[in-house]
């Protein structure tokens, strides 16, 4: 499928302030023997989960990917709690350890950084989602820096047949104790739901968000509308600044449900995408790329590198 077809994607609801996607497939995607992903793209929602730019829903087995550079956004990673291995990190910022299953590691790229992630242990298995952020245009050039957040530290929305993790941010006033080091608000909602459960989430006044169920469907009802998402498949939601007023979103479970729901503030800027850098213009991207190839955004730690602990 090509980009302009996910351009082209239909707005299925249009109220005076809350405007939702149809439902969009995830785009499968294969790297190697060991990585395959459902991925999702900006412009398959036309804008309706900015500032989120890329999620992959992933599951990996084997080391995929080499040491790469970020610059622009936050690189985000959550372990799903049913990964059996853990994700191994090594940065340019000196950070090298593991993201374990449930956890989260979050790199605001800033001006530059470099990183890679990669399974390790005996039969490694990783199921997880990498999401790229955008960062705002004052903070695209600030010096990267990372947060880790650990399993245990993660607290739990639970009602009648659901259980939500509150990764990230806020949400029935649970707020995840890690959120202030981040560089922008940025709820991160991982959700089980029984058949029959209902759970609500506030999205606030121009704030963007997006709904995917990994598996069994959800039926959204806003503002006295009613959606079914089918597993499998995002749905932005974008709701305008007008009026100052929250909305709420009710998620209900006709069949198990698994789901995530990612909202951040929209940023409303240019955008431009080279690869793994996003800016605000062409001439950003070239400066950045530039800087890269001068060396500014450092590297991998030589004693991982020697000691066989990062393996290529």
């Amino acid at each position: 499928m090509t980009e302009g077809f996910f351009c082209l994607q239909e707005v299925i609801s249009m109220t005076r302030r809350l405007t939702l996607s149809a439902p969009v497939k995830g785009q499968p995607l294969r790297i190697g023997s060991g990585f395959a992903a459902s991925h999702f793209g900006e412009h398959f929602f036309n804008g309706m989960i900015d500032p989120v730019v890329m999620v992959d829903h992933f599951q990996m087995t084997a080391l995929t990917f080499e040491p790469h550079p970020h610059a622009g956004i936050s690189a985000v990673t959550y372990l799903f709690e049913d990964s059996t291995s853990p994700h191994v990190n090594y940065d340019s910022l000196g950070n090298q350890g593991p993201i374990e299953p449930g956890a989260l590691h979050w790199l605001a790229a800033g001006r530059g950084a470099v990183h890679t992630e990669q399974p390790e242990g005996a039969s490694p298995y990783v199921h997880a989602l990498q999401i790229f952020v955008n960062l705002p245009a004052r903070q695209k050039m600030m010096s990267p820096f990372a947060v880790h957040a650990a399993a245990a530290t993660i607290p739990e929305f639970h009602g009648e047949g659901v259980r939500v993790r509150v990764v990230t941010g806020h949400s029935n006033g649970i707020t995840a104790p890690h959120s202030a080091e981040l560089p922008q608000p940025f709820p991160l909602l991982d959700g089980h739901c029984a058949p029959g459960s209902r759970f609500t989430h506030l999205l606030a006044a121009g704030w963007n968000a997006m709904i995917y169920p990994l598996t069994g469907s959800l039926t959204l009802q806003a503002e006295g509308e009613r959606h079914l998402i089918p597993a499998g498949h995002g749905m932005g939601v974008s709701l305008s600044a007008e009026g100052g007023e929250a909305v709420a979103l009710q998620l209900e479970a006709t069949e198990p449900c698994h789901f995530v729901l990612l909202s951040g503030q929209a940023l409303n800027e240019p955008l431009v995408k080279h690869g793994p850098f996003v800016m605000n213009s062409h001439d950003a991207i070239a400066d950045r790329l530039h800087a890269y190839q001068r060396g500014e955004f450092g590297q991998l730690n030589d004693e991982w590198l020697r000691s066989g602990q990062y393996r290529p």
